[in-house]
C-alpha cells in the first residue's frame, strides 16, 4: 500500500479539533457523523468546552492521555499550523485539514500553506487538504465529511471509490450515488492537495481490495507524469479509472486556480495523456455518473456491437443514431436469428436491429426477444428500451425479466425507460437488481460507450506494456 495512507481510512482513534455541539457548526457535524458510524475512539478537542456530546473534551491534543491516529482539524486557517505542530508533538500520524484560507486565496494563504506543509514534513505526518470536505469509508464507518447526515446522502458499502478536488461537487456525487443505490468503498475530498496528492490516492485505491472502480474529479495536478502512471497501473490491474477534468477553457482554468489553487494546464494535454493511460474520460457530470453506474455493475463487453430491443420505434431510431455517432457499432443479426425472431414476434414487429417488438409487448415478449438476441453471437451489448406507459407492459414483470437476463447471458444490458414518476419508480427497482437504467436513448448509449472505452483503453495499456517488456517501445510518447 502507499505509505501512510491507511490511517485516513482505518484509524483506531480520531480527534476532532474544533469539536462542538453548537448547531450549524462544522465541528458538530463531524462529531455527530463519527459518533453515529465510527467504531473506534472519538476524542473531542476544543479550548472552549469541558465536554462535547457527553465525552471529555481536551483543551489541546497534547492533553489527550492516549495515542491518537488521526486528527480532523476544523479551526480558523491562521491557527492550523500551531495545531498541526501540537499534533506532530503528540505523535499523530494523519491530519485531515477541513479549514479553508490557504493557497486558494492568494499569496498570504500560500505562505500559510507552505508553513503547514513544512510542519507536516518535519514530523513525518501525512495530510489530506487543506480546504476539503473530508473523508468517508463506507466499510469502517470513518466519516469526517462535515455535511450533516440529514442533508447529505452517503452510499452504503460497495466497490466505487471517488476522489474529488471539489468538496461541493463531491457532496453532490455522494447524494447521486446514494440515490442510485451504487455502493461505495471510499470517498476523499482532497482540496488543495498540499501533501497527499491525487496520484497517491489512486495508487492506494488501485491496491485496495474493496475498490473496484475509481472515479476522480480534478481541476489540476502538480505532477502529470505520476498521475498518468498511477492511472495506468490501476487500469492494468483491471480497475477502471473515470476522470472528469475541469478547467477545460482558459476562463475555467483561472476559476480552478481561485478555487483550490490548482495548476489547471492545457486540457488537450490532459486528455491525450489520460487516454494513453487507459482512463475513461468523462466530459461532464452526466458522463461521470453514467460511467460510474455502468462500470460498477456491468460485465466487460468483448466488442463494440450493440443490439437494441424496443417497444417504441421512434426511440429505437434515436438510439441507432446515438450508437452510430458514438463510435459503437450496430450489431448485424444473422439470418437465422432474424428468422427465429419472426417466428416468436407478431407479424408487424421488426426482427432487424433495432428489434421493434411493438407497443403492445408484455414483459414475456421482451424475455423471448432478449434470449434470441443474446444467443445470436452477434451482439456484445444490449440496449433495452421500455416505454412503460404501454397498458400491456407490467413494470415489475419487466424488472424481473431484465434482472434475470443480466444474470443469465453474461452481456452488458442497459435499460432506457423514458418518462416521469412512474418510469423512475421502476428504474430504481431495476438498478437495485444490478441493471443500470437511464431516461433517454442517448444516455443509455453514452453509458455503453464509456463502458467500452475502458475495454479499449485497457487493451492499449496491456499491448504497450507487452511491447515494452519485449523491448519494442521505450517509454511514454511512443
Amino acid at each position: 500500500m502507499v505509505e501512510g495512507l491507511g490511517v485516513f481510512f482505518e484509524p483506531r482513534s480520531v480527534a476532532v479539533i474544533g469539536a462542538s455541539e453548537k448547531l450549524g457548526t462544522i465541528g458538530r457535524a463531524i462529531m455527530t457523523n463519527l459518533l453515529g458510524k465510527f467504531r473506534g475512539r472519538v476524542i473531542p478537542v476544543n479550548i472552549k468546552y469541558d465536554r462535547v456530546f457527553g465525552l471529555r473534551c481536551y483543551r489541546s491534543i497534547r492533553d489527550v492521555p492516549e495515542d491518537v491516529d488521526l486528527a480532523v482539524i476544523a479551526v480558523p486557517a491562521k491557527a492550523v499550523p500551531r495545531v498541526a505542530e501540537e499534533c506532530g508533538e503528540k505523535g499523530v500520524r494523519g491530519l485531515i485539514v477541513i479549514s479553508a484560507g490557504f493557497r486558494e486565496i492568494g499569496e498570504e494563504g500560500a505562505r500559510l500553506e507552505r508553513e503547514l506543509v513544512s510542519i507536516i514534513r518535519r514530523f513525518g505526518m501525512r495530510m489530506i487538504g487543506p480546504n476539503c470536505l473530508g473523508v468517508y469509508d463506507a466499510y469502517t464507518g470513518l466519516d469526517t465529511v462535515f455535511n450533516p447526515d440529514e442533508k447529505q446522502g452517503k452510499p452504503g458499502p460497495g466497490g466505487v471509490a471517488f476522489i474529488s478536488q471539489s468538496g461541493a461537487l463531491g457532496a453532490a456525487i455522494l447524494d447521486w450515488l446514494a440515490r442510485a443505490g451504487v455502493g461505495m468503498s471510499k470517498f476523499v475530498s482532497y482540496g488543495n492537495a498540499a501533501d497527499v496528492k491525487e496520484y497517491e490516492l489512486i495508487e492506494y485505491l488501485a491496491q485496495d481490495p474493496r475498490t473496484q472502480v475509481i472515479a476522480a474529479y480534478i481541476e489540476g495536478v502538480e505532477d502529470g507524469r505520476r498521475f498518468v502512471e498511477a492511472v495506468e497501473k490501476a487500469v492494468e490491474a483491471g480497475k477502471p479509472v473515470v476522470v472528469l477534468k475541469a478547467g477545460k477553457t482558459e476562463r475555467g482554468a483561472r476559476a480552478a486556480t481561485s478555487h483550490t489553487g490548482a495548476l489547471a494546464g492545457s486540457y488537450e494535454v490532459y486528455y491525450a495523456a489520460l487516454r494513453q493511460s487507459g482512463a475513461v474520460v468523462a466530459e461532464d457530470l452526466e458522463e461521470l455518473f453514467a460511467a460510474i453506474k455502468a462500470l460498477s455493475t456491468l460485465p466487460q463487453p468483448r466488442g463494440p456491437r450493440v443490439a437494441i430491443v424496443t417497444n417504441g420505434g421512434g426511440a429505437g431510431v434515436l438510439a441507432t443514431d446515438a450508437i452510430e455517432r458514438s463510435g459503437l457499432v450496430m450489431a448485424e443479426l444473422p439470418s437465422e436469428t432474424i428468422e427465429e425472431l419472426r417466428r416468436v414476434l407478431p407479424p408487424a414487429a421488426s426482427p432487424l436491429n433495432p428489434v421493434d417488438i411493438l407497443g403492445d409487448a408484455p414483459a414475456e415478449r421482451y424475455s423471448r426477444a432478449l434470449e434470441i438476441v443474446a444467443h445470436s453471437g452477434s451482439a456484445d451489448m444490449i440496449l433495452v428500451i421500455a416505454l412503460l406507459q404501454s397498458p400491456a407492459l407490467d413494470g415489475s414483470a419487466l424488472v424481473k425479466v431484465l434482472a434475470e437476463a443480466a444474470r443469465s447471458y453474461g452481456k452488458p444490458i442497459v435499460a432506457v425507460m423514458p418518462g416521469g414518476e412512474y418510469s423512475e419508480k421502476y428504474m430504481a427497482e431495476l438498478e437495485k437488481s444490478g441493471v443500470p437504467a437511464f431516461k433517454t436513448p442517448a444516455e443509455g448509449v453514452k453509458a455503453l460507450r464509456l463502458l467500452y472505452s475502458f475495454v479499449e483503453g485497457r487493451r492499449r495499456v496491456l499491448a504497450r506494456r507487452s511491447a515494452v517488456s519485449r523491448g519494442g517501445l521505450h517509454g511514454w510518447g511512443t
